[in-house]
């Protein structure tokens, strides 16, 4: 396969979602997206080409991001001939739901909460432009980067896509970037002290240190209830109880 085909393959990934529909979700964005390579091989026969496009009209649903290791398996399958293009569309049922799991968990739950806590943590150390430039970029960096790569390995590995994103370990980049969510919530609330001018500046520093304490603290506690990292919501109100102490004891 040409390199021009698999980019217009990835690149109408992009456009999966506006198509979606409650009854059969991203069907359309999944037989819109697959569709050159369908035209390449059967194109000569009009009624088989719009009869082998029916066959990805089924009801498919998945994270957008990790769909495209799925695009990539589909793709590698469907070059082989009809009937492994079918075994394919088979195992893709499962295949979106291990990785609409895994994709909203590390997207939805661990990267977006990260890099938009870092971006309004940026801002208030430095306002301007940075913090949402810093946000667009680092989000889209990894999430596109990620996005090509599983899907050049379903394209040429096949089923073996699977042992790549394995040896990822996403759950625990996920866990990690929980954490730095949590962290940068907490410096936060220190540094929107600092920036509205709320706390002396003698004891700006020791407050800094009592919000890692206090996160710290919170950490220890749920990990010996067995609980894992803080939550957000969690780490929400542990800036809110440091703004108020703040607010109480160091306000000059």
């Amino acid at each position: 396969m040409k390199l021009r085909l698999e980019q217009r393959i990835f690149l109408r990934s992009l456009c999966w979602q506006t198509s979606w529909n409650f009854a059969r979700m991203q069907c359309l964005g999944l037989a819109y997206a697959i569709y050159p390579l369908l035209e390449k091989l059967y194109g000569k026969n009009s009624e088989h080409l719009a009869r082998r496009t029916r066959r990805y009209m089924v009801c498919f649903n998945t994270n957008p991001y990790m769909a495209a290791a799925i695009l990539g398996f589909m793709v590698h399958m469907e070059r082989q001939g009809e009937e492994m293009g079918d075994q394919g569309l088979a195992l893709s049922g499962s295949l979106s739901g291990l990785y609409g799991a895994v994709g909203d968990a590390f997207f939805w739950n661990g990267l977006k909460p990260m890099v938009s806590a870092l971006a309004v943590m940026l801002f208030f150390w430095q306002p301007g432009f940075w913090a949402p430039l810093f946000l667009l970029c680092a989000y889209n960096i990894v999430h596109l980067g990620m996005r090509y790569t599983i899907y050049l390995h379903g394209l040429h590995r096949g089923i073996g896509v699977i042992e790549t994103i394995n040896s990822w370990h996403l759950p625990g980049f996920r866990n990690a970037m929980e954490f730095v969510t949590s962290a940068s919530l907490a410096a936060t609330a220190f540094l929107l002290v600092d920036y509205f001018a709320l706390a002396g500046q003698k004891y700006r520093s020791f407050s800094f240190l009592l919000l890692l304490l206090l996160l710290a603290v919170m950490g220890w506690r749920r990990r010996e209830l067995g609980e894992g990292q803080p939550r957000l919501g969690e780490s929400l109100i542990l800036g809110g109880v440091a703004v108020l102490l703040s607010l109480l004891f160091f306000h000059t």
